[in-house]
């Protein structure tokens, strides 16, 4: 299990031009080789190594961290945060792990490099997750032929880290609804969700559905549905359903929430009031889909064929009138 998050892409083909490999202790669970799942003990120390290789014609310098998981708004995990949203709960990996948060290496070299892990001396259960975060400094440019602008093409690539210590302990997945509230994303209006995993588990393949009716009434004026969804430990996001350009009038609603995740459901409803102002750069229409982009972008072709073709047979009329009088003279 590797992560590559480009940062910048010119060209979808570009792969990133260097490798990390985890180099597994004997105290790795699983028979995965992509990513460390450890079993510790109490106050354990180690130490935990990784080997990157540069595979450019360069010398390449590489910052390197331990960060904590958390969940993206759009419902993944990842870990390219030193300090992200994580209740007070949570044991944050980069406390518990030391090391270099650089290193240089020659053309077509590799290194290893070591950090320490200084397990919670506090028993705890489920699970902490985070992983290593590679990022090659300054990545490889290219030239645009028609503009002269210059780009840059930015990877990073992470190795996942979980680390385990009670596994007998019951550790249900849990999910919760804590707030609503109507805002804007991208510009357009919508109702935010503000959703928290209290536990120790990390857990996916969530489908969450929304509702919204004004308070007191039984008819929704919005709905939503999300799937594919994923939560790391102790970790906050917020889910937003877009209005689609529906105008909803100042007053109270009720956002009426479901989740399922395998056999496990969670519910709730939530009460906001609105009132019925949206900031001054909120897009009211409803967004356009592909299909409204594309009709919009050809409409002027459709329009000038028209027009081709209409000029096309007033001259053929002005020709036929032409020929026809000089045959009546």
């Amino acid at each position: 299990m590797v992560f590559i998050w480009p940062l910048r892409v010119v060209n979808a083909a570009v792969a990133p031009k260097f490798t990390v490999t985890p180099i597994l202790p004997a105290n790795q669970r699983q028979t995965v080789p992509g990513y460390f799942d450890l079993q510790i003990q109490p106050g354990q120390q180690e130490d935990l190594q990784l080997r990157i290789a540069n595979q450019t014609d360069e010398t390449q310098t590489y910052t390197l961290a331990a960060n904590p998981a958390y969940t993206t708004n759009s419902g993944m995990i990842a870990f390219d945060q030193s300090r992200p949203s994580l209740d007070q709960n949570a044991i944050r990996l980069n406390t518990l792990i030391k090391g270099p948060t650089s290193v240089t290496i020659t053309s077509k070299g590799n290194q290893v490099v070591t950090y320490h892990l200084q397990a919670p001396s506090a028993h705890f259960i489920g699970i902490i997750s985070g992983g290593f975060y590679v990022l090659q400094k300054g990545g490889t440019a290219a030239t645009s032929s028609t503009s002269g602008v210059r780009f840059t093409d930015q990877f990073a690539i992470g190795i996942p880290l979980i680390l385990r210590q009670d596994l007998k302990t019951p550790n249900p997945p849990m999910l919760e609804l804590t707030k609503a509230s109507i805002g804007i994303a991208n510009h357009y209006p919508v109702v935010n969700a503000n959703i928290h995993n209290p536990s120790s588990n990390q857990f996916g393949e969530i489908a969450t559905d929304y509702t919204l009716f004004p308070t007191g009434g039984n008819k929704a004026v919005l709905t939503g549905h999300f799937a594919g969804l994923a939560v790391a430990p102790h970790s906050r996001f917020t889910q937003s359903i877009p209005l689609n350009g529906k105008q909803l009038q100042a007053g109270s609603y009720t956002l009426k929430w479901t989740a399922k995740s395998g056999s496990y459901t969670w519910t709730k409803q939530v009460s906001f009031r609105y009132n019925g102002h949206l900031p001054a750069n909120a897009i009211t229409s409803q967004p356009k889909t592909p299909a409204a982009s594309q009709n919009n972008l050809a409409l002027p072709w459709i329009i000038a064929g028209i027009a081709t073709a209409l000029l096309i047979i007033i001259l053929g009329i002005w020709r036929w009138t032409v020929v026809r009088h000089k045959q009546n003279q």
